[in-house]
């Protein structure tokens, strides 16, 4: 997620330089035709671009308003894992009265955050596309037991493995007499919403925008790009500034397609882009919460913004 206040030119160059390359061929080709070679007949209706620079900016603002939709539902999906996980550890925790917590139970109530805490890190990962089997042992094995990584690593799908480990866990505690019925049904039901997160989460993953709205977008911008100037070429030709059509050309195509870049990047919010909801970020915010309710020592620094980015 990009947190800092200024624009970086240099990125939105690198992602436009195609576009911006595309107005300055086409604006100066139609500069020269009629200025300097004076072929006046090389024009187009003003009225006409006026009605597709109209269309276009709709077709814009619809795509980046379902785009925008699309982060947004990310990042409330991940709002609501961080909830429904602290509950599962307060619920995890506070199951019995303190004076009568033994040291086996407190031993399985334990593990089961710390399940949680890979649970997360395992469906940040996933929805990432992460393979790598080290950075997996670093921020998943390393809460889980030995023979419970490995059999996780056996499964397609990890993190709903973990929600059954977890399930598996609060059957143990169940299985004291501390623990009364009520509240295992509570801590079933919040793996039961962590479950239907995760869900969401992965609807959002494996569900783009439709393909169509991407390239008709950008069929239309190049289109409106290249009929731009000779909409506008002789105004500025009758008023001698006829090479400015060129800059104006750019100016505009450079507009238009940091709007269409936008929306591309926000409709995809695990793409490991600085648009993303930033779930490292959330990640280990919940790992200090969680390390803290169970007492443990070693607390991690939150992630900090780096160069105006927070993963």
């Amino acid at each position: 997620m990009i947190v800092r206040k200024h624009l970086r030119l240099d990125k939105s160059i690198r992602y436009s330089w195609e576009v911006l390359l595309f107005s300055t061929v086409v604006s100066s080709a139609v500069w020269y035709l009629q200025e300097q070679i004076a072929l006046n007949w090389l024009a187009f209706p003003e009225t006409v671009i006026g009605v597709l620079g109209t269309a276009l900016a709709i077709i814009l603002g619809f795509r980046n308003s379902s785009a925008y939709e699309r982060w947004w539902d990310a990042r409330t999906t991940w709002g609501g894992i961080i909830n429904e996980s602290r509950t599962f550890a307060r619920q995890a925790m506070t199951i019995a009265d303190p004076a009568e917590y033994s040291q086996e139970l407190r031993e399985v109530s334990t593990r089961a955050v710390k399940q949680q805490i890979a649970w997360a890190n395992a469906l940040r990962l996933q929805l990432q596309n992460v393979g790598d089997t080290e950075i997996w042992q670093l921020e998943v094995a390393s809460y889980l037991r030995a023979e419970d990584y490995r059999e996780l690593m056996k499964s397609r799908n990890k993190v709903t493995a973990l929600g059954l480990l977890n399930g598996e866990t609060i059957k143990e505690l169940e299985a004291h007499d501390e623990m009364d019925i009520y509240s295992y049904i509570q801590m079933d039901d919040t793996i039961t919403r962590l479950t239907e997160l995760q869900g969401r989460a992965e609807r959002v993953k494996n569900t783009p925008l439709p393909t169509p709205y991407d390239y008709y977008t950008y069929a239309f911008l190049i289109v409106f790009l290249f009929l731009f100037p000779f909409a506008f070429a002789d105004e500025f030709i009758d008023a001698n500034f006829g090479v400015m059509v060129i800059p104006i050309t750019v100016i505009t195509g450079w507009v238009f397609n940091q709007l269409y870049i936008f929306g591309s990047v926000l409709a995809r919010p695990f793409d490991r882009l600085e648009t993303d909801v930033p779930m490292h970020f959330i990640c280990r915010n919940l790992e200090i919460d969680l390390k803290q309710a169970i007492g443990e020592d070693k607390i991690p620094e939150p992630i900090e913004p780096v160069n105006g980015v927070l993963y």
